[in-house]
């Protein structure tokens, strides 16, 4: 990323900067500093980064390296791979927004490359830097369709408020302006400082619960982490970034505090609010926006009154409506419009509409006559009461099927399509009746389009929905229209499933993110406002992915239970429908957290329901869903026994789609229990059997079927001594999930990579892996597959540690506070991260999958007890355990282990 450097007065005529990241190297004063911060850097380090970051983005080979920074010194090439391994570990990890994986990469026969996008600056004169690529985790400014007229005094102001205030609120009464006046703002600030940007919409916010998940969101992170300012700031961290925050007005309260933390903490962050009122924050400058200047004399030309501000606004609408030319007598009559309406831009974008259709002079007249009846109501302010008499106007010409569609969109809460607003007039309007209405509420300004938006163009702006749905609310239609909008959710859900297997993670959400706050505002009414359980239940269950997708699990989590709760409440108890949400609760419950209480009672209960409504794929889920929570808590048994009944049932029903499904939790049960042939068979199977089945409803939350059995597969074949083909299939799991373009599966395929990959000593691929399956699970909010991450992030920090013993002794001291699953993959990875607890639980046959490296561990443990006897016996009883098992890796590891014993006893002797 650019940074706008802090300019130093004394800077020398022949110092040379560079910028990369968070970083600035000074090359004669061989300085390296991070966020202001020095860095601790030996010469020669400080040498080969220089060089690298001179030739970045080029592969510098070992001698050309060996040359320039030991010129003279005769040293071996392992002095490159040494100094390198420090570089890597000062610099860290790149942020998301550097455009990299890793700062340094290295190539066998290549040599070293830099990543990263550097800037140079010499002599103190800024080189200009290649243009900001936008953030692709950011939302991006909305598209301006059209120019922005007479506010250009209002745009200085604002811009000359944010170089010395670094919270600005453009307040105002609602279509005054605000949003297109600080996107014109932003815009401009932009191209002045090269800032980065990012657009937070509140106006479609049903509760100020979803303020802070739509601020994460809107800057490329997780909605539900569990700190998530806290996140927000570390992805903001060092960054130059405005966040332009619209449509405060009815979040203010619970605003305040995140803004407040974020600019106590982040020196480069600006931001922009609209809102109808003050944020109340420290340090807030609130810039009031007042309407359009409008002639202040009845009598002038159409020159003169075309130097007005709102008259202006008023012809350019006009004519982008199809009005004839104005001539000089039209002066006086644009000016008493503009007065008339008081300069506020919308209420002159719903009168110039008219003004295609209307002479100007009938126009005036009429107007005028209309808001005389405006004129002695106290009840509002002046410019409230201005604004409410031009809808209100602009309501009474509309005909009658153009007036019941305009109260029917109001429903939407976000943008929609054709096919959504003739969705929500089905059954009350004949649809081509319905698509004219819907194009001349278009025409008239009362519905917006945005012709840059190929999926969902049509809005209601914020004051006009309101206005909109107060007239529903006045009606007795609003009861049907919210049933209309809620099964129209549920098929556009249903719909979205379907296309899974057929998009791309990006396309798919480019088609259907923009939903959710429409399927959270039908949620609250199905739950709350007009409770029907039936309706909620499908809803719920229909729109996992969606949920899943954007990283709102844990909401999903509760509003899963929020519907279960309902379902329970009803007189007559519904088993299916429980059902259906208790399955839908365990996945949510998997991929939020450990093992519960919560989750174990909810895989009893969704088994208990499938089995009493005898649904083949209910038993499915509910029996995935038993069986992997008995694996995420150690109980493989348990696990083992619910998969030779899922294999049972899934035989019998010849679906495909449940025999992958029923191999696949056969081979993970059989892989956990020690039965590793048996184990490989069935990956082997579901290998062959997942052809073709994509992301069916089956495979749970859009795991892919054959990177899921590949992925299981690759840890079962290490084990087995397959070390090549092992890596092979790992490999072949990721490069499969990332063309995909799934979280879920990438996860799926990393969990079984990582590893296999630190179990064969491949240490730069496992660092890769390891870092892509973090990034993955926290940018998707997978709580439950971040906690695998971090696993096999400890095994690889045991072999790139500067103090490995010390590392060792530190986690060693935590073993007690980590689950059965956890231990048992830190046995793999290290002979002293053996418990106790961990050889008692092998002892009663509860660990099988790792029971010989565990009594190897134990061996070890009597060796440096100076018990030769007892770790002899404890060596045998590994190696026979894995013998038996057919793991050889494991025997492999023991056998070596007792053959280090027999010889120090040699030397003893």
């Amino acid at each position: 990323m650019q940074m706008q450097p802090e300019e130093s007065p004394g800077l020398a005529s022949s110092e040379v900067r560079w910028y990369f990241g968070v970083f600035v190297l000074w090359e004669a004063q061989r300085r390296l500093e991070r966020a202001g911060k020095a860095m601790r850097l030996g010469p020669r380090s400080f040498d080969l980064l220089l060089q690298l970051i001179k030739r970045a983005g080029e592969f510098v080979s070992k001698d050309d390296l060996l040359a320039a920074v030991w010129a003279g010194v005769v040293v071996e090439e392992a002095s490159v791979r040494v100094h390198m391994s420090t570089l890597r570990k000062t610099l860290g990890e790149p942020g998301e927004s550097d455009e990299c994986k890793e700062w340094i990469s290295n190539l066998p026969l290549r040599g070293y490359r830099f990543n990263g996008r550097v800037r140079r600056e010499a002599a103190g004169i800024l080189i200009k830097p290649v243009a900001l690529l936008p953030d692709p985790g950011f939302t991006p400014l909305p598209v301006r369709l059209t120019e922005l007229v007479g506010r250009e005094a209002d745009v200085a102001s604002v811009l000359e408020s944010l170089e010395t205030h670094r919270l600005v609120t453009i307040a105002g009464t609602g279509g005054i302006g605000k949003t297109r006046l600080a996107i014109h703002v932003a815009e401009n600030h932009q191209h002045r400082y090269a800032t980065e940007i990012a657009f937070i919409d509140l106006s479609s916010l049903i509760s100020q619960d979803h303020v802070l998940g739509t601020l994460a969101r809107a800057v490329g992170i997780p909605a539900d982490l569990p700190n998530i300012v806290e996140a927000i700031t570390q992805r903001l961290k060092g960054r130059a970034v405005l966040l332009l925050i619209d449509n405060c007005e009815h979040v203010v309260d619970s605003l305040a505090l995140p803004i407040t933390d974020l600019l106590s903490v982040l020196p480069g962050v600006r931001i922009l609010a609209t809102s109808r009122e003050a944020l109340r924050v420290t340090g807030e400058y609130v810039f009031r926006l007042p309407a359009l200047a409008i002639p202040d004399t009845a009598q002038i030309s159409l020159a003169e009154a075309l130097h007005w501000p709102s008259v202006e606004l008023l012809v350019e609408r006009a004519k982008a409506a199809g009005a004839g030319a104005f001539d000089e007598s039209h002066g006086p009559l644009l000016a008493q419009i503009a007065r008339q309406i008081d300069g506020i831009p919308l209420a002159i974008e719903l009168v110039a509409a008219r003004l295609g259709v209307q002479p100007v002079a009938d126009l005036a007249r009429r107007l005028d006559d209309h808001m005389r009846l405006y004129a002695f109501s106290r009840a509002a302010l002046a410019r409230h009461r201005t604004l409410a008499a031009a809808l209100d106007w602009s309501i009474a010409l509309l005909s009658d099927t153009e007036l019941r569609l305009f109260r029917w969109l109001s429903v939407f809460r976000g943008r929609f399509d054709v096919e959504s607003a003739l969705g929500v007039s089905a059954g009350g309007m004949d649809p081509e009746m319905a698509f004219d209405a819907l194009i001349s509420l278009v025409n008239k300004s009362l519905v917006f389009f945005d012709s840059n938006d190929a999926v969902a163009p049509y809005r209601l702006l914020d004051t006009t929905r309101s206005y909109a749905a107060a007239l529903l609310a006045q009606s007795d239609e609003r009861p049907v229209l919210l049933r209309r909008h809620a099964v129209l959710m549920c098929d556009l859900m249903k719909a979205a499933a379907a296309e899974l297997s057929d998009l791309t993670e990006q396309a798919w959400a480019d088609r259907y993110a923009h939903r959710l706050d429409d399927v959270r505002f039908a949620l609250e009414v199905c739950v709350t406002q007009q409770p029907d359980a039936k309706m909620a239940a499908s809803l719920v269950t229909a729109s996992a992915p969606l949920w899943f997708h954007l990283a709102q699990v844990v909401e999903y989590r509760d509003r899963v239970s929020a519907a279960l709760a309902l379902v329970d409440r009803q007189p007559a108890r519904d088993i299916e429908t429980a059902t259906w949400l208790n399955t839908a609760l365990v996945s949510a419950l998997l991929h939020t957290g450990r093992s519960t209480p919560e989750l174990g009672a909810a895989a009893d209960e969704a088994l208990a329901g499938a089995l009493a409504v005898k649904i083949p794929v209910l038993e499915l889920q509910a029996r995935w869903g038993r069986c992997t929570h008995d694996m995420f808590r150690g109980e493989y048994s348990a696990a083992l026994d619910q998969a030779h009944t899922l294999m049972a049932a899934a035989q019998s029903w010849s679906d495909p789609a449940a025999l992958n499904l029923a191999h696949r939790v056969m081979a993970m049960s059989n892989h956990f229990c020690g039965h590793f042939a048996v184990a490989r068979v069935h990956s082997e199977a579901s290998v062959r059997v997942g052809g073709g089945l994509g992301h069916a409803r089956a495979n749970m939350v859009g795991v892919n079927a054959i990177v899921a059995a590949k992925a299981m597969l690759s840890r079962t074949l290490w084990v087995q001594g397959e070390t090549a083909r092992a890596l092979e299939e790992a490999s072949d799991a990721v490069d499969r999930a990332q063309a995909a373009g799934k979280s879920v599966s990438l996860c799926s395929a990393l969990y079984g990579a990582c590893p296999v990959a630190l179990w064969a000593g491949e240490l730069e691929l496992a660092a890769g892996w390891i870092h892509l399956m973090t990034d993955e699970a926290q940018r998707k909010g997978l709580v439950g597959w971040l906690r695998y991450a971090e696993w096999f992030s400890q095994g690889l920090q045991l072999s790139i540690a500067p103090e490995r013993d010390l590392y060792v002794r530190e986690v060693a001291g935590q073993l007690a506070t980590y689950d059965a699953p956890h231990r048992e993959m830190l046995a793999t990875f290290c002979i002293d991260w053996v418990d106790d607890d961990l050889i008692e639980r092998v002892s009663r046959g509860e660990s099988p999958w790792v029971a010989a490296e565990v009594w190897r561990a134990a061996g070890w443990r009597a060796e440096q007890n100076a018990a030769s006897d007892e770790a002899e016996a404890f060596y045998l009883r590994a190696i026979e355990t894995a013998r038996r098992q057919g793991a050889v890796a494991w025997e492999q590891r023991a056998a070596l282990a007792r053959v280090r014993l027999s010889g120090a006893q040699a030397v003893q002797r």
